[in-house]
This record gives C-alpha cells, sequence and structure tokens, in this order.
C-alpha cells in the first residue's frame, strides 16, 4: 500500500528535482513530529525506537514544524462575496467599490483572512476572477484556478492533507469519516468524458449547497472546529 502511496509522489518528485537525501530528511522530520504529536511527553530513545530515526537526528528536528498551508484567502473572499447577502444583489455578487462599510476591504476583512486587501485584489484581478472597472470592482468568476506553481501546490495542499488524513484516520480505526470512490473501467474515452462532465456537474451543485450552509453556520456560531469536503475526477487509459 505505501508502494502505491508512494508511486506519485516521486512522480511529484522527479518534476520538482527534489532527490532521495531531502525525501530522506522530509521522512525522518515527518516521523519525529508525528511521534511527538502522539506522545509529547515521549523520551528521544522512545521516538527512536517507534520510527527508526536515530537520536542525534531526533534532537536535531525538535521542533521542527511541518508547514502544511492555508487555505487560499483569496478563495475564502470569493465564496464570502457569492453567499453573505451584505454582499449580494438580486442573489448575484453585487459590484463592490474599493473602500466603505460594504466594500471590497470591509469584505476582505470579513473572510478574516491573513492577507492584505491590496494583495488579495491583486490576485483576483492576476487570475480573472474580478475585474476593476473605474472606481469599481466587478465579480466575474468564482472559478479560482492557480497559475503559479507555489499556489498550485497551496491548493493541492489544502485539498489532499485532509483526505489523506480521513484516509489513513479510517485505516487505522482512528476516525470514521465518510471517504468512497466510484471506479469504472473498460469505458471509452467518450463515456469517460461524458461522466466527467456530469460528475463535474452534480459536484459543484453539491458543493455550493455545503458552502452556503457552511457560511450560515458560522456567522450564527464559530467554534474551533474544521470541516473540509471535497470531489475529484480521474480517468486514464488502461495498461493493456
Amino acid at each position: 500500500m505505501l508502494l502505491a502511496l508512494l508511486q506519485p509522489v516521486a512522480k511529484f518528485m522527479i518534476d520538482g528535482g527534489i532527490g532521495l537525501a531531502a525525501a530522506v530528511e522530509l521522512l525522518k522530520s515527518a516521523l519525529v513530529a508525528e511521534s511527538y504529536a502522539q506522545a509529547p511527553n515521549a523520551s528521544a530513545s522512545h521516538v527512536s525506537l517507534m520510527t527508526g530515526v536515530h537520536r542525534k537526528d531526533i534532537k536535531r528536528l525538535e521542533g521542527v514544524s511541518q508547514p502544511l498551508g492555508k487555505a487560499s484567502a483569496a478563495a475564502r473572499v470569493l465564496t464570502l462575496w457569492q453567499n453573505d447577502p451584505k454582499y449580494l444583489e438580486g442573489g448575484r455578487p453585487r459590484t463592490l467599490t474599493r473602500h466603505g462599510d460594504s466594500g471590497f476591504d470591509a469584505l476582505v476583512g470579513s473572510a478574516k483572512v491573513d492577507a492584505a486587501p491590496a494583495t488579495v485584489l491583486s490576485l483576483l484581478l492576476s487570475s480573472g476572477n474580478v475585474v476593476e472597472e473605474g472606481e469599481v470592482i466587478r465579480f466575474v468568476t468564482a472559478s479560482m484556478v492557480p497559475h503559479d506553481r507555489e499556489e498550485k501546490m497551496r491548493a493541492a495542499v489544502a485539498t489532499l492533507v485532509p483526505h489523506l488524513e480521513t484516509t489513513i484516520g479510517n485505516l487505522i480505526g482512528e476516525t470514521e469519516h465518510w471517504d468512497q470512490a466510484l471506479r469504472h473501467s473498460h469505458l471509452s474515452r467518450r463515456a469517460a468524458d461524458e461522466l466527467e462532465a456530469d460528475a463535474t456537474r452534480m459536484a459543484l451543485e453539491m458543493l455550493k449547497t455545503l458552502n452556503q450552509k457552511a457560511i450560515a453556520l458560522q456567522q450564527k456560531e464559530e467554534g474551533d472546529t474544521l470541516f473540509v469536503a471535497g470531489t475529484f475526477v480521474n480517468k486514464k487509459v488502461q495498461d493493456q
């Protein structure tokens, strides 16, 4: 199972120029961090027995955090713009001025993101999600497609880490979260394309519904719990 999981990781490593030495160092760090997460008061000797990492490496790696990345600030702003009645007109995102109680800067503040309004606006303009027309900012699309590699990696981490946590948690009996996928082989390419279009449409409808409810619930009562739900499609020509 681990070998199968590592295969696409190996593809990413080769594409990114990450060699074995760097990967081993990262794996050591991850093993040490997870060991201390499970047993905060464990000794270096105990962690070494659990992981196989040498004690001198454990001492060196103690306290090294594993950056998991944050959800895109721009995506959170777009989500709020689409769903908060304060920023809607006729059920659609209304055109905003830059400043004011219901302006773009206020929207960014309401989204509670760790980014300046000017930074978020610049990103949304470059990605084509909004356009600036004179003194106003107009919503164009909520489809947040990362363009540069760094943004793509942050988006991938935000998606892959929760999914992998769910899968592994269910596997080792730590959690019992929903994690199902549909598999059909021996399809024509035309059939696979048609299924992908259907899956995309239905997934967007589901995510939009959940998104609207999540925002309403968050505004009603805030807490400390993260909820992640996602969908994916994978299609490839099978080996004969």
